[in-house]
């Protein structure tokens, strides 16, 4: 029994020195850091779009237009020098010319459109017309207007005296001057004029015929009788009223 009971202590005492003797140490494994995984930008991201310049300056910007203002309709010279005329014809006078490099605005037409109505090459604050046949044109000649043609007329009177200064002997009165006229007349007419003096005198009516639009010469003669400053005036009824004059001199030595 006693032998028993020291068994059992014996026993216990190893039991009790097993547990204060440190323990196998175990080697770790580290373990695999873990793989990324990346994340995927699924469509709950916005999308970003831009803004419009209008939206952004907050106004409306206007789109260009074409303009609709027509090109001007031009006439140049063919291959020589192009007379321009008081009207769509031959038989008008010549009031200008389209010379070779240089362009008439066309405005007009006459009804078949073998004239066209230009400002005047050679003063463009006049018109005239050009022969179709002997030009070229640039732009829409349909869209032209038709123009009538002007009422033939008497443009301009030019008068000299000649002398334009007598000095005789006041014995020598009286003494005939030479009244001279240049009449042109823009197409056919018959033109009639006389002559008035400023002492009172008037001549006779005279008539001139214009065959075609041109620049004619009449002439008189007008006696003075005393010592005086004249002037003269020479002016057309028919077919339109146009007055043109020009002064002279009369001395005389007793």
């Amino acid at each position: 029994m006693r032998n028993r009971l020291w068994t059992v202590v014996i026993a216990t005492l190893i039991g009790l020195s097993s547990c204060n003797l440190p323990a196998t140490e175990t080697a770790e494994i580290p373990a695999s850091p873990p793989t990324p995984v990346l994340d995927t930008p699924t469509s709950s991201i916005p999308t970003l779009t831009p803004a419009s310049i209008e939206t952004l300056i907050g106004v409306e910007l206007l789109t260009p237009t074409a303009s609709s203002t027509p090109s001007a309709i031009l006439a140049s010279a063919k291959d020589q020098p192009v007379n321009c005329r008081f009207g769509p014809g031959i038989s008008y006078a010549i009031i200008g010319a389209l010379i070779i490099g240089r362009q008439a605005e066309i405005i007009g037409r006459n009804a078949d459109s073998s004239w066209w109505y230009v400002r005047n090459p050679s003063d463009p604050s006049t018109s005239c017309w050009l022969s179709a046949e002997f030009v070229q044109t640039a732009g829409n000649v349909e869209s032209l207007p038709v123009v009538s043609s002007p009422e033939i007329m008497v443009t301009g009177v030019y008068v000299r005296v000649d002398p334009p200064v007598i000095n005789v002997a006041c014995d020598a009165l009286p003494q005939v001057v030479v009244i001279s006229a240049e009449i042109t007349s823009s197409g056919p007419a018959t033109v009639v004029w006389h002559w008035e003096s400023s002492s009172g005198i008037v001549s006779a009516d005279q008539t001139l015929l214009f065959e075609v639009g041109d620049r004619k010469t009449v002439q008189d003669y007008y006696q003075v009788n005393k010592v005086n400053d004249y002037v003269v005036k020479v002016q057309t009824t028919l077919p339109n009223i146009m007055t043109g004059q020009a002064s002279f001199k009369v001395v005389c030595t007793p």
